[in-house]
């Protein structure tokens, strides 16, 4: 048995078309043909405990790995062992933290042939091993293609992984990628090859300073995002668009949470390219929510009123070309980049070495979040005073502050383990506090929204089914801040857990 390492590598995915570019990069590597079994419990034991294991054949040998999921850094644990059969030695996974439960027994899941290609490049002083496979994962009848990227770093500055893969972006549209080829196969086989990828709040331990519990958050927000980008391009639709905007408030919320440890000009940058991104997917995501909600019941309702035919053929050809945008942002080189620059500056950013940032960065996680939980559930309180009276602006920009301290709630409740009723009630309250404003923001936004498409084409019949739509839920405001000022009322009753 090896000792257990830690890898530290960056995934890519590519088109098949741009494998000859990376092949001409690689050329004078060793080319092996690989094929690989993973193996699990009947009640995947090791997929919930975050764990893959494999035996994989090259030639003659056969080697037993177990790997953990991914952490901050790109790395993650493995253990290898020697073995003499294709099936797994269950005994050796009593030397690690993957034990399996008395009595379970290992079953094959899916199975990955490649054709790998591997060369040891220098740069930057660093020893890096970039490896390119190519072939196929198979499970139950059923065959996904595999062509991907890996740079892993055998020895030197973490910083020279990412100066290798952006001289490869520059001449390869790479996309990065966490999802590793057993979270591929495990979807295969579950018949989830197309699911949106839904996001986790990792586990922090309490050890964690605040700029390593800002890794793992920002890692788990980055991987949700690429992988939403993936199958939203896949299988475009209003629920990939909802999930990639989460992805992207979720990262955002993050950045805004840990400013104070990693804030600068490079964290202004993440925070631009973020924005941007966001800005892409606005007009496809609130085209969604006012096609389902609103159009298609009145549709229903009021289908022979003058203009709604119109209106609704204005609202479709707005919606493809709101998709259109979307799709083209997800696919650009710029959502490449971002991809790879904020990776990059949560691992390797002037944030983690300046002296400056030391006081904030190195303390306990724990004393972190509670001073940044509190901070925010403060400042809350106390805009929302008067919440009746507010303008528009100000409701939404509370709403903004409870998503960004709800996520906050839930990505740092695991420092808290003393009071997780008391985290999950205060996560409820913050949700439907959030919820109610979203409501006032939706019927004040709608309004433009309706008016905006009817008049950009230009039928007169169109504005007005327009009019009469979105007027017809004007007389909901007052219920609806009602609602608002009691959801707020109960987040204020809503005990801290820190």
């Amino acid at each position: 048995m090896t000792a257990p390492g830690r890898e530290i590598e960056l995934k890519f995915l590519l088109d098949a078309a741009d494998a000859p570019a990376v092949l001409e990069a690689l050329s004078g590597g060793e080319s092996e043909t690989l094929h690989a079994t993973y193996f699990d419990t009947g009640d995947r034991q090791l997929r919930r405990a975050g764990y893959g294991l494999r035996v994989r054949r090259s030639g003659r040998i056969r080697v037993q790995t177990l790997k953990s999921a991914a952490v901050a850094d790109g790395g993650r644990d493995e253990w290898e062992w020697r073995v003499a059969a294709d099936r797994p030695n269950a005994a050796l996974l009593d030397q690690t933290p993957a034990a399996l439960a008395d009595g379970a027994a290992l079953e094959p899941v899916f199975t990955v042939e490649v054709e790998r290609l591997t060369r040891r490049l220098e740069h930057s002083g660093a020893d890096i091993e970039a490896s390119l496979d190519r072939g196929a994962i198979s499970a139950g009848g059923v065959a996904a293609p595999v062509c991907e990227l890996e740079l892993e770093l055998k020895s030197g500055a973490p910083a020279a992984l990412f100066n290798l893969a952006r001289e490869l972006m520059a001449t390869v549209p790479l996309r990065l990628s966490s999802i590793s080829k057993a979270e591929r196969g495990y979807r295969l086989a579950a018949g989830e090859a197309g699911g949106r990828p839904r996001y986790e709040s990792p586990v922090l331990a309490r050890d964690l300073t605040a700029g390593r519990a800002f890794q793992h958050l920002g890692a788990a927000c980055l991987a949700h995002l690429a992988g939403n980008a993936e199958s939203l391009v896949a299988t475009p639709g209003p629920e990939g668009v909802h999930q990639m905007r989460i992805a992207v408030r979720r990262l955002r919320a993050a950045l805004s949470t840990f400013k104070p440890a990693t804030g600068g000009a490079e964290w202004r940058a993440a925070r631009e390219r973020l924005k941007w991104l966001a800005g892409e997917l606005d007009d496809a995501r609130n085209l969604d929510v006012f096609i389902a909600e609103l159009w298609r019941p009145a549709a229903r309702d009021h289908h022979d009123l003058p203009g709604m035919a119109a209106f609704g053929r204005a609202l479709l050809s707005a919606q493809t070309r709101a998709y259109e945008r979307a799709i083209a942002a997800v696919t650009s080189a710029a959502f490449r980049s971002l991809l790879l620059e904020i990776a990059a500056w949560l691992q390797v950013g002037g944030w983690t070495s300046d002296p400056a940032a030391a006081p904030v960065r190195d303390q306990p996680a724990a004393e972190f979040a509670a001073d940044a939980l509190q901070h925010r559930r403060g400042k809350i309180l106390k805009g929302g005073k008067g919440l009746e009276k507010r303008d528009r602006e100000t409701r939404h920009g509370l709403r903004i502050q409870a998503k960004v301290l709800r996520y906050a709630a839930e990505d740092l409740g695991s420092l808290f383990p003393a009071h997780p009723k008391r985290a999950a009630r205060f996560v409820v309250a913050l949700k439907a506090m959030q919820d109610a404003l979203g409501q006032l923001n939706d019927l004040a936004f709608s309004g433009d929204l309706g008016r905006d498409i009817a008049l950009a084409a230009g039928h007169p019949d169109a504005a007005y089914a327009a009019g009469r739509l979105t007027g017809e839920t004007a007389g909901d405001e007052a219920a609806l801040l009602k609602a608002a000022r009691k959801a707020f009322d109960r987040f204020g009753e809503a005990r801290p857990f820190w």
